[in-house]
């Protein structure tokens, strides 16, 4: 995405408004950095954003493929100018991309079919969509929700101590594409995990380093309702038949907040990645 802004010379004259042009300014600023400011962990099961230029192309959307294969760099050649409803099919006469093409706030409910398994399924669901302009900006910026989704939330409350202890355990996980802690903007910063970051955080030792308290707390309760299955999957691995040649080789927990924990039941080198 590309920010760009003219440059004037004021006026000697306070009593004339019009300046000279001298040029124009502008900067690239990543997607993925807009992407980082999404609270991922409130939309949800099947939750996403997006956005949308002025004439209905999409600027970001978990449906949009610019490239021709995954992790490679050749770029589609309309890769810029695929149009929201290529990917949203509505069954309304395009009420969402009319909406934010025209810049309006406001909410709508209605059903969508989402592939899955990489295109080999067809999943429905029904989504309540939320939209609005970003003021400034030729841009629209919506929210799509499971129907339901945000209308309770169980929130838990443990301590610093309890959530680190647990956090720090080495079968657990954070997702890598969230960001608990901003460890971008100052360059001391920069090289720390976000486990890390949050241990400096709790404890005070970092006071120019900005966090998400509220996705800390709820990561740090997962941390501490979680580690009895650690246990558990320990007691399965020793109560296995020396004899069992196949079954259980890895078990996983995920939850809403980017915390994971993983189980080996055999050997690295004995995973059959089947």
């Amino acid at each position: 995405m590309q920010v760009v802004r003219t440059v004037f010379k004021s006026p000697g004259n306070p009593e004339k408004n019009k300046g000279i042009l001298l040029g124009v300014v502008g900067t690239d600023v990543p997607v993925s950095e807009l992407l980082k400011t999404i609270p991922k962990y409130k939309l949800g099961i099947h939750g996403y954003a997006f956005a949308i230029t002025n004439n209905g192309y999409i600027l970001t959307h978990p449906d949009l493929r610019p490239l021709y294969e995954q992790g490679k760099k050749r770029k589609k050649p309309n890769y810029s100018s695929v149009d929201l409803s290529e990917v949203e099919w509505e069954d309304k006469e395009d009420m969402l991309r009319n909406a934010m093409v025209n810049r309006k706030t406001g909410t709508f409910s209605m059903e969508v079919k989402k592939a899955v398994d990489k295109g080999r399924r067809v999943l429905v669901l029904h989504n309540d969509y939320y939209y609005t302009d970003i003021k400034g900006t030729p841009f629209s910026l919506g929210v799509a929700l499971s129907k339901g989704h945000g209308k309770y939330f169980f929130r838990g409350s443990v301590t610093v101590e309890e959530g680190l202890h647990d956090l720090e355990h080495p079968d657990v996980a954070l997702a890598d594409e969230w960001t608990y802690c901003n460890t971008d903007e100052h360059p001391e910063h920069r090289y720390l995990s976000q486990i890390e970051a949050i241990k400096l955080y709790l404890n005070g030792g970092e006071p120019h380093l900005k966090c998400d308290k509220e996705l800390i707390q709820e990561v740090l309760f997962d941390a501490v309702v979680t580690a009895p299955i650690e246990a558990y999957w320990t007691s399965l691995a020793l109560n296995k038949s020396e004899n069992s040649d196949k079954g259980v080789e890895i078990a996983y927990l995920g939850t809403r907040t980017g915390l994971s924990r993983i189980n080996l039941f055999v050997m690295p080198y004995q995973l059959s990645n089947q």
